[in-house]
């Protein structure tokens, strides 16, 4: 029993000694550390399919009819990084355009992709 009395008194000297050691060290501050806010996400490209109601050079306007939703129109710019075949894309053709929305520049097209033609067979 002393031997046991004897070991549980160390270990509360041993606690008592090391206690404000550990307090100290814990009541330090952190160093400062300064983060760097991560940069700002480039707008994300999106997609407007439909048909085209006006065409010239530097802009496009296409529009789209959804059952049970008003007509809804869209005008891209184009930029000579503007991909597409300028032989297939015409007034009246069905496109869909792959587009960025600038803050300061509205929507500007990446890429204008003609939509195929569908014909139906003849019926018998």
């Amino acid at each position: 029993m002393t031997k046991l009395r004897s070991v549980l008194v160390s270990l509360m000297l041993a606690g008592s000694v090391c206690n404000p050691v550990l307090a100290a060290v814990q009541t330090v501050p952190p160093p400062a550390v300064t983060t760097v806010p991560p940069p700002a996400a480039a707008p994300r490209a999106q997609f407007f399919a439909g048909t085209i109601v006006e065409l010239d050079a530097t802009h496009v306007k296409v529009s789209r009819t959804l059952v049970g939703h008003p007509t809804e129109s869209r005008s891209f710019a184009v930029t000579p990084a503007t991909k597409m075949n300028k032989a297939t894309i015409k007034l009246r053709g069905r496109v869909t355009v792959r587009y960025k929305h600038l803050p300061e520049g509205g929507d500007v097209a990446l890429e204008i992709q003609p939509r195929p033609v569908t014909t139906h067979p003849p019926k018998m």
